[in-house]
């Protein structure tokens, strides 16, 4: 089915407005959205792959957006290459998106990490919407619901079933998983024993550990030694190994080893319900 432009100018300018005028047109049933064909369908001519130097990729088009071109960084993996094209469709489609220079749109590995947008910050603001485009596009949240509809928990597989089914990242994989999560979670990405980066859900407590530091040597990512792409069980953690406070807290982590000292942790939180004080009773 070939894309019907006038369904997403109709869309306005809403993130998730505009990939829904895409996605509805694809289908029921969740798969691998071709972004490729999308960027053909919509007039974007050319995508090209080629060794970017500080940029993930770019976008090239004329003022009115009539047609358009994509560049990316040709050196990255096929998942990455997916959700820059992706983004760059985002600021496409978005009639508030305006390129800053002649040579278009121009989006670094930090661009493509952005998910908040101070005050004012107008290309701040323009990256973090063709973020969420792209995971809209890539994860449209009725096929997530679907998926998720037939798992049960919170588990680290669910987040690498569905990296598998969209062929999208871990990394991505996990965000999105989060927001549909049947609990409050977080999912920790390190290198060495250091936290690169972290991505929780909005209800989750603050954490211990953040971006730079290094985990704690006696928490069970640290110290457990299943090989390479084994999926833990999920242990009883101690609080304080993660959380700022973990009074009243049960906490599960699960942990995955990766290549090259890379490492993927699941953090679960339950609250301990506290027993009501009942006064005794006397006889008389």
């Amino acid at each position: 089915m070939k894309i019907d432009r006038m369904e997403i100018d109709d869309a306005g300018a809403n993130p998730k407005k505009l990939a829904d005028a895409i996605t509805k047109q694809l289908g029921d049933t969740p798969c691998k959205v071709d972004v490729r064909k999308i960027a053909a369908d919509i007039d974007i001519y050319e995508i090209r792959e080629q060794p970017l130097t500080g940029l993930a990729g770019c976008l090239v088009v004329p003022e009115d957006k009539s047609i358009g071109a994509i560049a990316v960084d040709g050196r990255m993996t096929e998942e990455r290459k997916r959700y820059t094209i992706g983004h760059e469709i985002g600021h496409y489609v978005n009639p508030m998106h305006r390129a800053s220079s002649a040579e278009g749109f121009k989006c670094t590995r930090k661009d493509m990490l952005t998910h908040s947008a101070a005050p004012g910050d107008k290309h701040a603001k323009m990256e973090m919407e063709a973020n969420q485009f792209a995971a809209e596009l890539l994860m449209p949240a009725d096929w997530v619901r679907r998926l998720l509809r037939k798992k049960i928990g919170v588990d680290l597989q669910h987040i690498l079933d569905m990296a598998s089914l969209f062929e999208v990242s871990k990394e991505a994989a996990a965000r999105r998983y989060l927001t549909f999560a049947a609990e409050p979670a977080a999912v920790v990405f390190s290198h060495e024993g250091k936290v690169r980066y972290v991505r929780k859900h909005d209800d989750f407590p603050r954490l211990s550990v953040w971006n730079g530091q290094s985990l704690h040597p006696d928490c069970y990512s640290m110290t457990n030694e299943k090989e390479r792409g084994y999926i833990s069980d999920v242990i009883e953690a101690v609080g304080h190994h993660w959380l700022e406070n973990s009074r009243g807290v049960s906490l599960g982590e699960q942990t995955i080893a990766q290549a090259n000292g890379y490492r993927m942790t699941l953090l679960t939180v339950e609250l301990e319900e506290e027993e009501e004080w009942e006064p005794p009773l006397f006889r008389r």
